[in-house]
């Protein structure tokens, strides 16, 4: 199982840089004591001074699990001769892997997990130094949420060219691709098609 850092446990640091091109001096904070670029000619600049802001912190950190009895309910169309018929077809759909593939011929009416009447949550609590890497249950959640707000900023930005006789505004669209490339697990380098 990989691990992330807990954030309770990162260190920042205030980064100083004075360009000697411009004489602008600005502070930045870090989680490294690495070079930035200058506000005013964009030049590559390094820190001439980095100061430690937060050391690990004290406090624990903790993976909080609960568990919860639930029952997957799912439901099918099925045309068939009988409610026999109808769920010979369905187990053998079950079977094959195909019953969630939401055809014509067997659309998919319901898919969900629903709470047990009466059944309370069972919870555990472990110290740890790190977070576990997150789930890819919880990866894909990530991904959906972006991959929705993509969609709201498309529409948006239709909105707004249309408003504006036609025309788009690139650095909208910009920040959308970069959404857009999250969404996909993609990072930044990664090419758009």
């Amino acid at each position: 199982m990989s691990f992330l850092p807990a954030p309770v446990s990162e260190i920042l640091y205030l980064n100083q840089y004075r360009c000697p091109y411009c004489q602008i001096q600005w502070d930045d904070e870090w989680n490294c004591a690495c070079n930035d670029r200058c506000p005013s000619c964009n030049a590559e600049i390094s820190p001439y001074h980095s100061e430690v802001l937060t050391e690990e912190n004290p406090s624990p950190a903790y993976a909080v699990t609960y568990t919860l009895d639930y029952t997957h309910r799912v439901v099918v169309g099925i045309v068939a001769e009988s409610a026999d018929g109808a769920q010979a077809v369905a187990e053998a759909a079950f079977d094959d892997g195909t019953i969630w593939d939401d055809t014509p011929e067997m659309p998919l009416l319901f898919d969900d997990f629903e709470e047990v009447d009466g059944k309370t949550p069972r919870w555990q609590v472990e110290a740890v130094d790190v977070w576990p890497k997150a789930d890819a249950s919880v990866v894909k959640l990530r991904q959906e949420r972006t991959a929705m707000a993509v969609c709201r900023g498309l529409i948006d930005a239709y909105q707004r060219g249309k408003d504006a006789g036609g025309s788009i505004d690139w650095d909208n669209l910009d920040q959308l691709l970069t959404l857009a490339k999250q969404a996909l697990g993609l990072s930044d380098s990664d090419p758009a098609a």
